[in-house]
């Protein structure tokens, strides 16, 4: 006689869990993290993890030694985005095996919350992320953009230990696999082109396809902005010249460079030959005289060690956009190291005098969910939530590269 096996919450919430991980797409790609306190006592929005900046050296030539002094810096992620999918389900489904039950409920639960986390990262991504290749306007017909991603990380010493990732939406994807079809590739990554429509491993990146990449619409200038002022420098940037009247100019995520404000290797300070990009980080509005404050990434630093570039902007150095004119759209993917970003995510608590519930948590990514149920006697339901705790943090952005068209 064959007997029924009910389904617990702690058996339902790993198969959520692992179908979870398994959706994520820019996320699965980026470094992880989490405070285990949070395991044992319930995540809460607003909960922080404090990320820790490698310290910044300089070498220096001869036998005598200066001992330099230690500036230890750190980035704050703060668990302060919370998705949640909710459904409902009957006492009988409880008898299904774990796989009927996933096709019928689990699937799109994880696929939501895949997506939403992958949306909110590549949202911040594209607002601090300032190197930028490809053509705007233009599609991808030729291997060079993916190229030039691959130079911009080395030449911002991002490290090549295998955890580099070219994440593109679909239509770049198609104009990947039309360029690179077949090309200085092994047996088995062709095999996955034709078979999967998938890139695979290629040119030191894993290429991952995600439809959430973001769509960039540039701000609606206007004017002629300019530096106001010499010798600025820090994450902030005097701006005037934009028109006379008050009003969005720039978006998060928009690029300029500026005259001889040239690139630096953070780590030897040598000075490159390419202008240095920066990205708006927030939106940024002109008053009613034209002058606006941008804030900017990287920092305007022109001293070792940890200089950015080299030097700061003249007054009256005009902005060249680089993300196009105005209201501008540009599709996106980016190509980064997986220390670039960093998402932290957190099991939220379990409530007390429910029917069914259980968080788990991944102990090698830290990805994390729970699920809740109260039970519905009059309709023999539970009504169900399934939720993500997570925040994200851009470490280390200049390991990373847009890419454009």
């Amino acid at each position: 006689m064959a007997v029924n096996t009910l389904l617990t919450s702690q058996v339902i919430t790993n198969e959520l869990l692992r179908r979870f991980k398994n959706n994520l797409g820019f996320s699965g790609a980026v470094a992880h993290t989490w405070d285990d306190k949070f395991a044992v006592e319930g995540a809460k929005i607003g909960d922080t993890l404090r990320l820790r900046d490698p310290v910044m050296f300089t070498a220096s030539a001869g036998p005598v030694m200066t001992p330099q002094n230690v500036v230890e810096t750190q980035k704050v992620l703060t668990l302060n985005n919370q998705q949640v999918v909710g459904f409902a389900f009957t006492s009988k489904d409880l008898t299904l095996s774990i796989d009927n039950f996933a096709a019928r409920y689990l699937d799109s639960a994880a696929v939501a919350l895949a997506n939403a986390v992958d949306l909110a990262g590549l949202t911040m991504a594209d607002a601090n992320v300032g190197n930028l290749v490809g053509t705007i306007g233009t599609p991808i017909a030729t291997s060079a953009p993916f190229w030039a991603a691959g130079e911009m990380l080395d030449t911002n010493s991002a490290p090549m230990d295998g955890t580099r990732t070219m994440c593109i939406p679909p239509k770049i994807q198609t104009a990947a696999l039309t360029t690179f079809q077949g090309l200085f590739q092994s047996s088995s990554q062709v095999k996955q082109q034709y078979e999967r429509g998938r890139m695979g491993i290629m040119g030191g990146f894993e290429w991952v396809m995600d439809q959430n990449c973001r769509t960039h619409t540039n701000g609606p200038l206007g004017g002629a902005p300019q530096v106001t002022t010499a010798n600025q420098v820090g994450s902030t940037l005097n701006t005037s010249g934009w028109t006379a009247a008050a009003g969005v100019r720039l978006n998060a995520g928009d690029v300029f460079t500026l005259p001889n404000v040239f690139r630096v290797n953070r780590v030897s300070g040598d000075v490159k030959t390419d202008l240095m990009q920066f990205v708006v980080t927030a939106q940024a509005s002109s008053d009613a005289t034209g002058a606006a404050t941008l804030s900017i990434y990287p920092p305007i630093q022109t001293t070792m060690p940890g200089a950015t570039v080299s030097a700061s902007p003249a007054a009256g150095a005009p902005l060249t956009i680089v993300t196009g004119t105005a209201n501008q759209q540009s599709l996106e993917g980016i190509a980064f190291h997986r220390d670039a970003f960093t998402i932290g995510m957190a099991p939220l608590e379990v409530p007390k005098n429910i029917q069914f519930g259980s968080n788990q948590q991944d102990p090698d990514t830290g990805c994390a969910i729970r699920m809740v149920s109260m039970y519905d006697i009059i309709n023999d339901l539970f009504v169900t939530r399934c939720d993500v705790l997570f925040g994200w943090a851009a470490t280390r952005p200049e390991w990373a590269c847009k890419v454009v068209q």
